[in-house]
């Protein structure tokens, strides 16, 4: 993509870029656009964040062979740090996911990868200008203000990949986990949603999270949980042998609610023919004891923190998907909407489906935003 940056006074002025991130704990998902273009793009990138040496991470480029694409290869240095971010830090570092960390502190390394990980993508200089929306859990909404502060203060002078980074942050929104979808239920609705109560259900890999609206009007505190559909999952891998999570979680959503055998032998441990089919006779029993547990649990707490006049509930999250059966039966007289959100096809390169509801709803009211606060102000935006 070729680029055309906006002069003024003869001065060149550094492209804009809208950007939404959403660190969910299966991966970390993006939409981004360079303002001024109608073009949107996704990105995504799993979850791992670890620690290495800069030595190490340039020995391991210089041995490379091969090519691949930006977010399979992003390693950051800031502040006398220095990260793998997604495949490469899962794949050659042996890093963690830190499902038990506060989601904000490993996403300020997230932050600073994908923002290099655009400016790839759309062939931009190492100086660029940022619109930023981010969202967090409802738990971790009050470290808002120091995500913020980390962002911008690392953000500005950072090296990724061997590119030294300075980026403005011109805008910083942070919304809590399903307010993107709420906001598009709430443009999609109307009036109508001033006289009801709705209860926003986001179901993800690592959390749980609700938050009400009453009359149109979000509480600002929202409830969290630990139950992600990781907790199901780490019952299926105590009573297997061999199986991790990482193995298993693809495969366990691709079988479904009825599962699907298919997605489920790729991942059979075993070798011979009787070995194969007692392994997967095992795990589609462990499966189903572990689904009925998991749904047990998660509608208990459901049941305590959705208010019982609530009048529509609104599901997100790849979780939600995988138990809408479950979900549907539990409120047989409640409506219940699962994300409400199409995505278009062009964006869903990576097969995420609803998993990108929340961040696209997101980057579209971010975006409103940001064309109706600079309508008259022409001059900051910089145009493909």
């Amino acid at each position: 993509m070729k680029k055309k940056t906006q002069t003024m006074n003869n001065l060149d002025i550094p492209p804009l870029v809208i950007l939404a991130l959403d660190f969910g704990g299966s991966g970390t998902k993006g939409i981004y656009s360079l303002c001024g273009s109608s073009e949107i793009y996704s990105l995504f990138m799993e979850p791992e964040v670890g620690d290495v040496t800069v030595e190490s991470v340039k020995t391991h480029e210089q041995n490379l062979m091969g090519a691949t694409d930006p977010e399979n290869r992003v390693w950051v240095s800031v502040n006398g740090k220095t990260k793998v971010v997604g495949y490469l830090a899962q794949s050659k570092f042996h890093a963690n996911t830190g499902l038990v960390e506060l989601k904000y502190e490993r996403a300020v390394y997230k932050t600073l990868a994908a923002i290099w990980v655009v400016k790839e993508k759309l062939n931009l200089p190492a100086k660029m200008r940022l619109f930023l929306s981010v969202l967090l859990p409802p738990g971790e909404f009050e470290n808002k203000v120091e995500f913020e502060r980390l962002v911008r203060t690392f953000g500005s002078n950072y090296s990724a990949v061997g590119s030294q980074m300075q980026v403005e942050c011109l805008m910083f929104k942070c919304l809590p986990e399903g307010a993107g979808v709420f906001l598009s239920h709430q443009k999609r609705v109307g009036q109508a949603l001033k006289q009801r109560v709705c209860a926003v259900v986001m179901l993800g890999f690592r959390n749980a999270s609700v938050l009400i609206s009453h009359r149109g009007i979000v509480s600002k505190e929202g409830k969290m949980s630990d139950l992600g559909m990781v907790r199901m999952l780490e019952k299926v891998v105590g009573a297997t042998s061999g199986q991790t999570v990482e193995r298993l979680t693809k495969a366990i959503a691709e079988a479904g609610s009825d599962i699907d055998t298919r997605p489920l032998v790729r991942v059979l441990r075993s070798r011979s023919r009787e070995g194969r089919t007692s392994e997967l006779t095992k795990i589609l029993q462990v499966i189903r004891t572990a689904r009925h547990e998991y749904v047990a649990a998660l509608t208990s707490w459901l049941d305590q923190v959705v208010p019982p006049d609530v009048e529509e509930i609104l599901f997100c999250g790849g979780t939600a998907d995988y138990l809408k059966k479950e979900l549907n039966s539990h409120y047989p007289a409640i409506p219940c909407i699962f994300s409400g959100v199409s995505i278009p096809k062009n964006l869903d390169k990576y097969s995420l489906g609803n998993r990108l509801a929340d961040v696209y709803s997101a980057f579209l009211y971010f975006d409103e935003r940001v064309k109706h606060h600079f309508a008259d102000h022409a001059e900051v935006i910089s145009h493909v």
